[in-house]
């Protein structure tokens, strides 16, 4: 009885140190969790942010969200159930990294869902007398959300920017002078107070000052620009870069390639795409919605100067839907296949408590 007593430890009065320690090894979300679960003595070491970022989940659902989402990490090879219940009976409109951005048919209203904290926060209604006819890239900027308010067609659309910060809104309408162009024929994507209006017709793309209302630039197309494909413009640690998706048709398999441009400013103040294969240390996470960029060092298990594409296609009139998660050197262009147990990929989502 006495060396059975010996060997028993108050595991709640490790040093500082050691708890410390241990943290800086729980690389794994579900794992930080349950080390703050153990008792007060081991939640009060830590706080939210000790928590190493975690490598993008992929999110499996149906357009009409459930109270119970799966998501699957490609890093770990683990499944994930979370209860939302503020998601059920919502209609999944988009991700925008560690949320996700739904719409309430029954109230009509826009919100973020922070899945982990199931925490939502609506977006302020705008005056509209017509039902609005939306579009955002949601995965661009976490926290802008963009609404385009006219009918299809229509070539001066009324632009309303939402920014959040700390739970707050601002409102930033922008004037339809600048933009006239059919909003049902461009791409929109809002970077760090520019709007980049691509039209699909031509590849130009003009550059917008949203705090301004002014024209900062026009951007001839790329070289050889085609529109079978889908383009998309995202941030790198101060670069703006242009991914170009498009199907190989040459291929055996039907698989995505991608042409990646700079953008570039000479000592002329003139601009254009300049076509890169080095992106240094930054990663590339596309779906079917869009696309981010994140910094490899941050993350464990992602590889520099990567795309990791997760697409989901028919392969023909007959056939069943195929997924492919697959990660493309862009230098390279050497391709890694990952495995996908779910049936239903809609997109990355960055877990973040």
């Amino acid at each position: 009885m006495e060396a059975k007593e010996s060997l028993e430890r108050d595991w709640s009065s490790l040093l500082p140190e050691l708890l410390n320690l241990i943290v800086r090894n729980l690389t794994e979300i579900s794992d930080f969790v349950r080390f703050r679960a153990v008792c007060m003595a081991w939640r009060s070491s830590t706080t939210i942010t000790d928590l190493l970022p975690q490598f993008p989940w992929i999110l499996e659902c149906h357009h009409f969200l459930k109270d119970d989402l799966r998501f699957y990490s490609i890093h770990f090879g683990k499944t994930y159930s979370i209860h939302a219940a503020k998601s059920l009976g919502k209609w999944l409109i988009g991700l925008s990294n560690n949320y996700i951005n739904i719409f309430d048919i029954t109230r009509q209203v826009l919100s973020l869902l922070n899945l982990l904290k199931d925490h939502e926060i609506p977006i302020p209604a705008y005056d509209c007398d017509k039902y609005p006819y939306w579009k955002g890239p949601w995965q661009n900027q976490m926290g802008v959300q963009m609404l385009c308010y006219g009918p299809a067609g229509c070539r001066n659309p009324k632009l309303v920017f939402y920014h959040l910060d700390q739970n707050n809104w601002s409102e930033l309408i922008i004037g339809s002078d600048y933009v006239n162009c059919d909003i049902t024929n461009c791409n929109l994507f809002y970077l760090d107070g520019m709007l980049f209006i691509v039209l699909r017709d031509t590849g130009v793309t003009k550059v917008m000052d949203v705090s301004t209302n002014t024209l900062a630039y026009i951007i001839p197309p790329v070289e050889g620009y085609s529109t079978k494909g889908t383009e998309y413009i995202m941030a790198a640690s101060g670069d703006i870069l242009r991914v170009f998706q498009y199907c190989d048709p040459s291929a055996d398999l039907r698989q995505y390639c991608f042409i990646i441009h700079r953008l570039h400013i000479n000592e002329s103040g003139s601009v254009c795409w300049v076509e890169v294969d080095n992106i240094g240390n930054h990663a590339l996470f596309i779906d079917m919605n869009g696309g981010f960029v994140l910094r490899a060092c941050d993350f464990a298990g992602i590889k520099r100067n990567c795309i990791y594409n997760l697409t989901k296609m028919r392969m023909g009139i007959w056939e069943a839907a195929s997924c492919s998660v697959e990660r493309i050197d862009i230098e390279t262009g050497a391709r890694e296949q990952f495995p996908y147990p779910l049936k239903k990929p809609r997109g990355w989502f960055v877990p973040v408590l």
